[in-house]
C-alpha cells in the first residue's frame, strides 16, 4: 500500500472516531442492566475540565511530625487556643503522619472511650495485661496498620508480643512474626466461603477455629487414627522490637471428644508435654517464661483434635494488640458467632477496646441507599456491647476507593453513602468514629496515594501498600493518643 493511501486510511479512522465522539451520549449507552457502553464524548476532547485528584500536600503542610510528648503539649486547655497552630514544614508524603484528624463521638460525647482510657491509665499501677483487638478486612491483612499501632502503644504503656493468631494462617505470615505450620491443619471461618458441614457456630473472637484432624471425625468415637501437627513461631527481622519477644503463650481450645498430647519446644528441645483431657467447653493451656522468648514450636498428637480458637503470644502486663484480618468480610459476622463463647473469650482476654475497620467490600455493590448495611452494622456493634459491656469501640471508616472512568480514576459514586451508613450506625450504637476517608484527603484522594513518589497505595486503587499503611496508622495513633492525653489531663479517676 502506498504511503498516501496509508495516510488517508489513518485520517478516515480519526474522522470516524471524531464523528462517534460528537454524537455519543456523555453518560454512555445502557446495553444491559449491569453493562454500559462508554466512549469519549466531544466534551472529553474539547473541554479543559479534568478530574482533579485531591492535593494531599494540603494535609501535609498544616501538620508537624508529632511525638507523644508533642501531642500532649498540644492538648487543649481552657482558654488555650494554640493547640491548632502548627509550623509549616516541607510538603512531602512522609509528612502525612503529622496529621491529627480527630476522632468523632455521638453528640460530641467523648465519654465513650473512657473505659479504655481508664484501663490504659491504670496500667502504671495495676501490672495487668489489657487487650485491644483490631478487626478489619483485607486492608489490614498481613498486620498492616495494626503493627505500628501495636508498637506505639506498647512503647508507651508496656507490653510485647504479636498477640492473638490462628493456628493456621490463610496466607504467608512473615512480617511481624514468622509463623509456619504443618500442611495438615483444617481452618474453618465464619466469613468468606463458610464450610456447610459445620453444624455449630463456635468460631471465637477470631471468627475462625482450626483443627489437626478433619471435622468429619466428630461423629466417630472409635477412630484409631493418630494425627500429628505442629506450629512454629520465630522472630522476623522486619518486625518492631516489641513484637519480637513474649513472656507467655496461651492456647485457647475446646470441644475435643478424646484426649490429645500437647508439647512445646525451645530451640528443638522439649521443655514441656502434657496429656490434655477430653472437654466440652472453652479451656486454656498456658506457659509463662522467666526470660523473654523469640521462638517456640508447638506440637499436637491425637486421634481427635480440639477446636483451637487462638494462640496468644503476649507479655504478662501492658497492652496486647491483635490483628484480626477477615478477607472479603463486611464486618457483619459477630451476630453469627456463638455469643456465650464470644463473651467468655473476651472476658478471659480482658479486652478493653475493639477497633472495627470495614466497608471496603460493600462499596463495589451499587445500591440506591445503604440503610440495610447501616442496620446490619449497627446490630454487630450492639452484639459486641452485649457480650462485652465494658468495652470501648472505635469504627475506622472506609478509605477512599477509586474506579476507572475513561482515562481517569475517580471515587466510587456510592462511597459516601456507605461511609454515612457506617457513621450513622456507629453513633446510634454509642461508639466513636474515625473518618479515614477525610483523613487521607477525601474525594479522589486515593490516586494521590497511588501516584505519590514513592507510592503509598497499590495500583488496585483500594489498598494501602505497607508504606502507606504505616502512614495512615500513624495518623490514627496520633488521633487516639491526642484523645487519651486530653482524658489524662482532665484528672479523671
Amino acid at each position: 500500500m502506498k504511503p498516501v493511501k496509508i495516510l488517508l486510511f489513518i485520517l478516515s479512522v480519526f474522522l470516524l472516531l471524531l464523528a462517534i465522539a460528537l454524537y455519543f451520549p456523555e453518560n454512555g449507552i445502557n446495553i444491559t442492566k449491569n453493562f454500559k457502553l462508554k466512549f469519549f464524548s466531544s466534551k472529553d476532547i474539547f473541554s479543559k475540565k479534568r478530574v482533579r485528584y485531591a492535593d494531599i500536600s494540603d494535609i501535609i503542610n498544616k501538620n508537624e511530625l508529632l511525638t507523644d510528648s508533642m501531642i500532649s503539649e498540644l492538648v487543649e486547655k481552657p482558654g488555650d487556643t494554640h493547640a491548632e497552630k502548627f509550623d509549616t514544614l516541607r510538603a512531602n508524603a512522609d509528612s502525612l503522619i503529622r496529621s491529627i484528624h480527630k476522632i468523632e463521638y455521638p453528640h460530641g460525647d467523648n465519654i465513650v472511650l473512657s473505659p479504655v482510657f481508664k484501663a490504659l491509665k491504670g496500667l502504671k499501677t495495676s501490672g495487668r495485661l489489657i487487650r485491644i483487638m483490631h478487626y478489619g478486612d483485607s486492608q489490614i491483612e498481613g498486620d498492616r496498620m495494626t503493627c505500628l499501632i501495636r508498637n506505639k502503644l506498647q512503647s508507651r504503656f508496656g507490653g510485647s508480643g504479636i498477640g492473638l493468631v490462628p493456628a493456621s494462617q490463610l496466607y504467608d505470615y512473615k512480617f511481624s512474626m514468622i509463623q509456619e505450620s504443618s500442611g495438615n491443619w483444617y481452618r474453618y471461618t465464619v466469613y468468606g466461603d463458610r464450610d456447610s458441614t459445620i453444624i455449630h457456630n463456635r468460631y471465637g473472637v477470631l471468627g475462625s477455629f482450626c483443627r489437626f484432624s478433619p471435622y468429619q471425625t466428630d461423629s466417630r468415637t472409635d477412630d484409631t487414627s493418630n494425627y500429628q501437627a505442629w506450629i512454629s513461631f520465630e522472630e522476623s527481622k522486619y518486625s518492631y522490637g516489641n513484637t519480637k519477644h513474649f513472656t507467655q503463650c496461651r492456647i485457647f481450645y475446646g470441644y475435643n471428644n478424646a484426649p490429645f498430647i500437647n508439647e512445646i519446644y525451645q530451640d528443638n528441645m522439649l521443655i514441656d508435654a502434657d496429656l490434655i483431657a477430653q472437654t466440652h467447653r472453652l479451656n486454656v493451656i498456658k506457659w509463662t517464661f522467666n526470660e523473654p522468648q523469640s521462638s517456640i514450636t508447638l506440637k499436637f498428637k491425637g486421634s481427635y483434635s480440639p477446636e483451637i480458637y487462638a494462640i496468644a503470644l503476649d507479655s504478662k502486663s501492658g497492652v496486647a494488640v491483635d490483628n484480626v484480618a477477615m478477607r472479603g468480610c463486611s464486618g457483619t459476622v459477630f451476630t453469627k458467632i456463638d455469643s456465650e463463647l464470644l463473651q467468655e473469650m473476651y472476658k478471659l482476654l480482658n479486652v478493653k477496646l475493639i477497633i472495627l475497620q470495614f466497608g471496603g467490600n460493600v462499596v463495589p455493590y451499587i445500591a440506591e441507599n445503604y440503610k440495610f448495611y447501616e442496620n446490619w452494622f449497627y446490630s454487630q456493634l450492639i452484639r459486641i456491647k452485649q457480650v462485652c459491656p465494658d468495652v470501648s469501640i472505635i469504627v475506622i471508616g472506609v478509605a477512599d476507593m477509586s474506579v476507572k472512568e475513561k482515562d481517569r480514576y475517580v471515587t466510587y459514586p456510592n462511597l459516601n453513602k456507605v461511609r454515612h451508613a457506617m457513621k450513622s450506625a456507629t453513633f446510634r450504637a454509642g461508639a466513636a468514629y474515625w473518618d479515614m476517608y477525610q483523613a487521607m484527603g477525601g474525594k479522589n484522594s486515593m490516586p494521590s496515594w497511588v501516584f505519590a513518589d514513592p507510592p503509598l497505595a497499590a495500583k488496585d486503587f483500594v489498598h494501602f501498600n505497607p508504606r502507606g499503611a504505616k502512614i495512615i496508622a500513624q495518623m490514627f495513633y496520633n488521633s487516639f493518643i491526642y484523645e487519651y492525653d486530653k482524658y489524662e489531663k482532665m484528672g479523671i479517676k
